[in-house]
């Protein structure tokens, strides 16, 4: 006989770190469903983003020199499942971050059907906008557009210009909410990066941690989370503020919560 709940609680056992984008997509399915959301945005917004980022690898991944990129939204939409997140917009948003920001031709043409012409970064990201916009409407394509990075900072972009734009955006709930899981993930895989590019980043984000947690605080119910997500994200803020921008800070310690988040 199939035990739901014993499967649950064995997904719910498991460290993100450890888990392969298979798992991972496994694993945010059975959370919608557990949690009564209706799973086909949330899923539409997944195969999207898998196809997005198919050819893309996040270098020094967790579990391998190079990981699937699509493991980092995933892992993120599944911190919020976690978190007790319930808001399919948010979720299909943060399955969708960073894919007009990194793949806004991928976008158009898997939403559209048709190629595009445009070599303009600004024009592509217009366009792939408008494509998730009238795919899964004017809320998740604004949250998207929310936490991609400005071009002039999506290369190089120096850390006070980075922190003005995350301070700027993340007093919407929703986006604080995308915002902050991306947060936890990439400073969670600092430790996994090498020199110089590990200081760098642990400087960059170390500042953040007070931003989130004041974001937090003044948003508070606004949020629309438990009890127990509201404690795991504070839970969150104190383990990166301890560790950062400390050299033996990782995900491995970021992901110490009973519910591996």
């Amino acid at each position: 006989m199939y035990n739901t709940t014993s499967m649950s609680r064995t997904f719910d056992a498991i460290a993100l770190k450890e888990m392969d984008p298979a798992l991972l997509a496994l694993a945010v399915l059975e959370a919608a469903e557990r949690a009564s959301l209706s799973g086909g945005v949330l899923r539409q917004a997944m195969n999207v983003a898998a196809l997005a980022h198919i050819d893309q690898n996040r270098k020094n991944g967790i579990k391998n020199p190079e990981d699937p990129y699509i493991v980092h939204p995933l892992r993120n939409v599944l911190r919020l499942l976690r978190y007790g997140c319930v808001d399919a917009d948010v979720l299909a948003a943060t399955a969708l971050h960073d894919t007009v920001e990194d793949q806004p031709r991928a976008v158009i043409e898997l939403l559209s059907g048709h190629p595009t012409l445009d070599e303009d970064e600004s024009l592509l990201r217009q366009s792939a906008s408008l494509a998730i916009s009238d795919t899964f409407g004017h809320r998740v394509s604004n949250i998207v557009a929310a936490v991609t990075n400005p071009i002039s900072d999506s290369r190089g972009g120096n850390a006070v210009s980075y922190r003005d734009h995350v301070v700027s955006v993340i007093e919407d709930p929703g986006v604080f909410l995308v915002k902050f899981s991306d947060f936890v993930d990439n400073a969670g895989s600092v430790k996994h990066l090498d020199e110089p590019t590990r200081t760098r980043l642990s400087a960059k984000y170390a500042p953040l941690v007070e931003d989130f947690r004041t974001a937090a605080s003044t948003l508070g119910d606004r949020l629309n989370l438990p009890q127990s997500g509201l404690d795991d994200i504070a839970r969150h803020l104190d383990e990166l503020e301890a560790r950062l921008p400390a050299e033996d800070f990782g995900s491995e310690n970021i992901e110490s919560s009973s519910t591996a988040t």
